[in-house]
């Protein structure tokens, strides 16, 4: 039967390696963040473009109307 020998330096890797998973949660846990801020942003662009496309289309076709009343 084999024994498992410890090693002297198991203590410092168990150390690292649960900082390195904190360390990677908070950065993804950030970039997820990042990313959603992005992508709220696009959409209120997108949006704003789209609401100025409707206001230059309805103030021409309010123009063409009141054109229209003068004859």
């Amino acid at each position: 039967m084999k024994t498992t020998v410890l090693s002297p330096f198991a203590g410092a890797r168990t150390f690292v390696f649960r900082r390195y998973l904190t360390l990677r949660y908070q950065f993804t846990s950030a970039t997820d963040l990042a990313a959603q801020v992005a992508r709220r942003a696009r959409k209120l662009r997108k949006k704003e473009a789209k609401n100025e496309r409707l206001r230059n289309f309805f103030g021409w076709c309010e123009g063409c109307a009141a054109y229209g009343s003068i004859f």
